[in-house]
């Protein structure tokens, strides 16, 4: 049983700079085809694959292995058309030599992936990775983040934050509103990763579907959807607006400007809520059981969005008054006071649900005992 030991070329390096085809069979055709390509590009980590290949044959050879080695190509375009070629060739070298098991030596983590092709037509017996020890590190991170980008969820997740930040950034410039870009493009993050911890993505997807491919009754909760997303928009309008009025305060006074009461921090709380207020509605008129935690779940918004509220006041006394003058001491009062709403409407809200709570639980049991009789 005669042992390949075949070096992997992916991308074709050594024809497109030697004009040598593939496949290279044996001893000196390898090692004229490696001094070739050395010769043409002396930094082509290719010539450091070919020749561990050639070291490799001489110690199976010297230790009585049956053995002949093989440098095969692939395409300058990585991908299907490489991979089938690189099959095919192997096919035809496997006819040629009657080999039934392969050492695989490769440069990287691109070419490890001919892997499982490679195995589908010989027992491989070993694999070994040869790259200048330099650049070892460096293309196989470039090799991984390429690959990486290449998935769809990794391209949701990074490549379109990024892409939101650059397109926001140019188009800030080109409609002259380069002062408050800084700003406008954390605000636009921001929202990007609201989204994305809300659950938000699949509720559009479901909208669509419910509203466009079915011919049931379109739910108040789709509808209200559209509401909340007007309300957002016109939130996104109004933090616009204070951004601006911000803008010669600094990028962090500009945020603040953006999510306080007189942004879009109202506008936002009440999407959230008329969406859940939606969604309770909808399950009493389907089901005919209302959700008490509505109530405990719009107190607690309520409370939260006030006490938010005031912390961003506070942050934008600190910001503005302080940041600026170094003197002027930072006015706290209205900041306080909307915490103290805040929690005054947390502890109402609590109160209010755990009656209305109790008065259900009184109903039930008396609706169960007449039953009973």
């Amino acid at each position: 049983m005669v042992l390949l030991v075949i070096a992997i070329d992916r991308d074709n390096d050594l024809g497109r700079k030697t004009g040598i085809r593939s496949p290279v069979i044996g001893r000196e055709a390898n090692v004229k085809a490696a001094l070739e390509l050395g010769l043409a590009d002396p930094e082509e980590s290719d010539t450091n694959t070919m020749l561990s290949a050639i070291r490799t044959y001489d110690q199976l050879l010297e230790g009585g292995e049956d053995v002949e080695i093989v440098t095969i190509c692939g395409d300058v375009r990585v991908g299907t058309k490489s991979d089938m070629k690189i099959a095919n060739t192997l096919d035809q070298v496997i006819a040629k030599t009657k080999s039934t098991k392969a050492i695989l030596v490769s440069d990287g983590a691109e070419d490890r992936e001919l892997e499982p092709i490679i195995r589908s037509r010989l027992r491989i017996d070993s694999t070994r990775m040869v790259v200048v020890q330099q650049s070892r590190p460096i293309e196989d991170t470039l090799y991984t983040i390429v690959h990486k980008m290449e998935d769809p969820k990794v391209q949701r997740q990074f490549i379109l934050p990024i892409a939101l930040i650059v397109f926001v950034w140019g188009l800030a410039g080109i409609l002259g509103l380069s002062e408050i870009a800084s700003g406008l493009i954390w605000v636009i993050l921001s929202g990007y990763f609201l989204v994305k911890v809300a659950g938000w993505e699949d509720e559009f997807r479901n909208f669509y579907n419910e509203l466009l491919t079915t011919g049931e009754r379109v739910s108040l909760y789709s509808y209200v959807w559209l509401i909340a997303i007007l309300l957002f928009v016109v939130g996104v309008a109004q933090g616009v607006e204070q951004m601006d009025l911000a803008k010669d305060l600094g990028v962090a006074a500009m945020v603040l400007a953006f999510l306080s009461w007189n942004g879009v921090l109202p506008y936002l709380l009440s999407a959230i809520v008329s969406v859940e207020l939606s969604r309770t509605v909808d399950g009493y008129v389907r089901d005919g059981v209302f959700n008490i935690n509505i109530i405990r779940f719009v107190f607690t918004v309520a409370s939260l969005g006030a006490i938010t509220a005031g912390m961003i006041d506070i942050m934008s006394d600190i910001v503005v008054r302080t940041g600026l003058s170094g003197s002027e001491e930072p006015d706290y009062t209205q900041g306080v006071w909307y915490i103290a709403i805040g929690l005054l409407v947390g502890f109402v809200g609590r109160i209010v649900f755990e009656i209305i709570n109790e008065r259900l639980e009184e109903n039930s049991s008396d609706d169960e005992f007449i039953s009973e009789e």
